[in-house]
């Protein structure tokens, strides 16, 4: 929890409170203090600001499974309200005189308005009403017609949340930029927050043909590019309404195809066009996949069809994933759901004739499941599933698969497994006595791997993997140019090492 004064312009030391890692949002209750909501204890946090202290009031789900505390809500006098989930979605009433949790509505609702004498509810556009005073429910009319449209549209008819001010005028953020306008009819002028943007984690590295690495920032919703030529760099608006973490990203000629947390988007943007993605023209948001769909953990890939193939994890509270793919001449979009049962796809790579995908218990706003993990043959052709094989309990998969001069190598555990697509069979196991956190092609049938303290170098006819540097830290993206330069990222930092010097990093 930070603090700003905003009459001294200090900040006060930041708060944690125990094992939880981030606040979904907060509320200020009628008692002036600031409640939040949190993962991954699904508590439910008071801040006071007269004391500037931090207290945790408590589980606000009786339900172990459920990791997320998320939405609060805190307009009614003496309550505060809390959506809990993923496992069992629900909303609780935490009462601030008692300091006790309660039920309250249906299963699944959220909470749409409260009103002086009114709570409204909604799931799917299906709204109940409840009294602020009772709880008991209301019948639909009067209510109904009262409901506040609060709703703000942009060009693209996409919904945009915004802030009502004081003045009657509305506020909304879109990534790094900002609007003010004056009624929910107008059309926003973006403006760039004027303060530098600080600094977050490199998801996904790839490299242009026009020299330059590009990427995109975890938590960020925007992508960049650096230029090695001259070491500037560039950093975009949001790329998409829906959230916009871009996790992979694939280029066909100038165009980069991109997928995108939460809203199970695919995007794709012409580099070489003036951006204006307000208007939905670049880049362009195309057919989502969402709600079955809407993590893209496998990234995405260039198939053998042509096509841009990305691999999923699904909607919050499910055990599942799913491949879609994007035809890059007529921007068609498909997809198919759980190629694995109940397992995320977590990795995808392709050769000349098939996808290659890892799956693993992975989910959104679920505890990690305990099972084998599996490593899959999709053919593009016949769109299904042609091997599968299921690895060893406790022997975990990633992100980590790649094919490369023939062969697809795996990492699972604490090495790493080398598939031959003729045999659909596993051939090797290269022992690196760490897991492998992401590989790369590094020119010819060379593969470099990232284990999660060592840089390996996987040569064609050596039988093992040979290690070439130490590592600060996990890598988590990586790619490799055409100048035979390897650039990797650790956290925010961008690393360059030149693979014919080994062990000379900057």
């Amino acid at each position: 929890m930070h603090c700003f004064d905003l009459r001294t312009r200090t900040w006060k030391d930041p708060l944690r409170e125990g094992r939880e890692k981030y606040f979904w949002n907060l509320t200020i209750g009628s008692d002036g203090n600031v409640y939040g909501g949190t993962w991954p204890g699904c508590s439910l946090l008071r801040y006071d600001p007269v004391r500037h202290t931090l207290e945790n009031l408590g589980r606000a789900s009786d339900n172990a499974k459920n990791l997320y505390s998320r939405q609060v809500w805190g307009e009614l006098p003496g309550t505060i309200f809390v959506q809990v989930g993923f496992d069992s979605v629900r909303l609780r009433a935490y009462s601030i005189s008692s300091g006790t949790f309660a039920d309250f509505g249906s299963p699944g609702f959220t909470i749409k308005e409260i009103a002086p004498d009114f709570i409204c509810t909604e799931n799917n556009g299906v709204y109940e009403f409840y009294d602020p005073r009772t709880f008991e429910p209301l019948p639909a009319e009067p209510y109904l017609s009262r409901l506040t449209d609060t709703d703000f549209r942009l060009p693209n008819g996409k919904k945009q949340r915004v802030l009502p001010l004081a003045n009657g005028r509305y506020a909304g953020v879109r990534g790094q930029e900002y609007f003010i306008v004056g009624s929910l009819r107008d059309t926003p002028e973006l403006k760039r927050i004027p303060v530098p943007a600080p600094a977050t984690m490199i998801h996904t590295l790839i490299a242009g043909e026009d020299g330059k690495i590009w990427g995109s920032c975890a938590f960020g919703q925007t992508i960049f590019f650096y230029d090695p030529a001259d070491g500037s760099y560039w950093n975009s608006p949001a790329v998409c309404d829906s959230g916009g973490e871009v996790y992979g990203m694939q280029f066909v000629g100038t165009r980069l195809f991109m997928s995108c947390y939460a809203g199970g988007d695919h995007v794709v943007y012409d580099t070489e066009k003036p951006w204006n993605q307000l208007g939905n023209e670049n880049p362009r948001t195309l057919r989502s996949v969402a709600p079955a769909l809407i993590r893209p953990t496998g990234r995405t890939v260039l198939g053998p069809d042509g096509g841009i193939w990305t691999g999923w994890s699904a909607k919050y509270g499910t055990y599942g994933g799913g491949l879609s793919r994007v035809d890059p001449h007529t921007l068609e979009v498909e997809s198919w759901y759980d190629p694995v049962l109940e397992q995320q796809i977590c990795g995808l790579t392709a050769d000349g004739k098939y996808l290659y995908f890892t799956a693993n218990g992975g989910a959104s706003g679920l505890a990690y499941k305990e099972e084998p993990c599996h490593f899959g043959v999709w053919s593009v052709e016949e769109r299904r599933v042609v091997f599968l094989h299921p690895f060893e309990n406790g022997v975990h998969t990633g992100s980590a698969v790649l094919a490369a001069g023939g062969r697809v190598f795996v990492a699972a555990g604490n090495g790493i497994r080398e598939f031959h697509p003729d045999t659909f069979s596993f051939t090797r196991n290269i022992e690196l006595g760490e897991p492998c956190t992401w590989m790369v092609k590094a020119g010819g049938n060379a593969v470099a791997a990232f284990g999660s303290r060592h840089l390996y170098l996987i040569s064609a006819g050596e039988t093992n993997a040979k290690a070439i540097a130490s590592l600060p830290d996990r890598v988590h993206a990586a790619a490799f140019t055409q100048t035979g330069e390897l650039y990797f990222a650790i956290k925010s930092k961008l690393y360059r090492m030149d693979l014919h010097a080994a062990g000379k990093e900057e």
